[in-house]
């Protein structure tokens, strides 16, 4: 299956992701005050460059450019609380923590891909789980924003190139959710190359989070427990809990 063209390479060029990137609109600050505002995403804006480009500029821009975060329009996913959002007082702990809500996206996501039956059953389902990881989350902005703080200062260019590659991975199994999933039942390697996509994203987070204040990293994963324990206690049991989807934390296991 390696020979389809439509199974795209799982480390491809970032240019997909700067053009994403880029239409991020200014305006973006316009939402602070919506009422629907509720998740705080430290955002940057990028242009259409090479990868190589992107991270010489991270690596040399001063902290006077880091950008606060904004509050964008978006609903809370699933394993977060159903009380109202509180972000983290601390923008770099908040962009840890939505990291870390994202490499336990991946993990809930791969198990879907293991327990689908049909391609427009798991297309369904992932379509709708991967489009609010993407809008909630923002991994590569993500990315970007805590790159201002990798240490050590000689390693901004190996982190920011994992942070790159995981953001990537993971804009790959989104398009392949959304363009090469049909109907009827798996062809050879379809399975795989999702779950080889979202071990990708996965793996190469951890790699860039190496680079990150380790006490940072420590207290945003705690936070995601601390929520995961608060929604278990609500929703175990109820029927009603819909896509509710707990998992083993991925850094549990490491």
């Amino acid at each position: 299956w390696s020979n389809n063209s439509n199974y795209k390479q799982i480390n491809g060029p970032t240019t997909r992701l700067q053009r994403k990137a880029l239409h991020s609109k200014s305006s973006r600050g316009d939402n602070r005050n919506s009422p629907e505002s509720v998740l705080p995403i430290p955002t940057i804006r990028q242009s259409a460059i090479s990868r190589r480009d992107g991270i010489k500029q991270i690596s040399t821009r001063s902290t006077t450019a880091i950008l606060t975060p904004i509050l964008t329009a978006s609903t809370v996913l699933p394993t977060q609380p159903a009380i109202a959002y509180t972000p983290d007082p601390d923008p770099l702990r908040e962009s840890l923590y939505l990291m870390s809500r994202v490499q336990e996206a991946t993990v809930q996501q791969e198990r879907f891909v293991q327990r689908a039956s049909q391609q427009e059953i798991l297309k369904t389902k992932m379509k709708l789980t991967l489009r609010l990881v993407e809008k909630n989350y923002r991994l590569l902005d993500q990315i970007t924003y805590a790159s201002e703080f990798i240490t050590p200062g000689d390693r901004v260019v190996e982190a920011t190139e994992a942070g790159f590659e995981a953001a990537e991975a993971l804009q790959n199994a989104i398009e392949y959710v959304g363009s090469d999933l049909k109907k009827g039942n798996f062809e050879e390697g379809q399975k795989e190359y999702l779950s080889a996509n979202l071990r990708e994203c996965r793996e190469r987070m951890f790699d860039f989070l190496e680079y990150m204040p380790r006490e940072k990293v420590e207290g945003a994963r705690r936070r995601v427990e601390e929520e995961n324990v608060a929604n278990r206690d609500e929703f175990d049991g109820d029927d009603d809990a819909g896509v509710y989807n707990p998992v083993i934390l991925p850094w549990k296991n490491r």
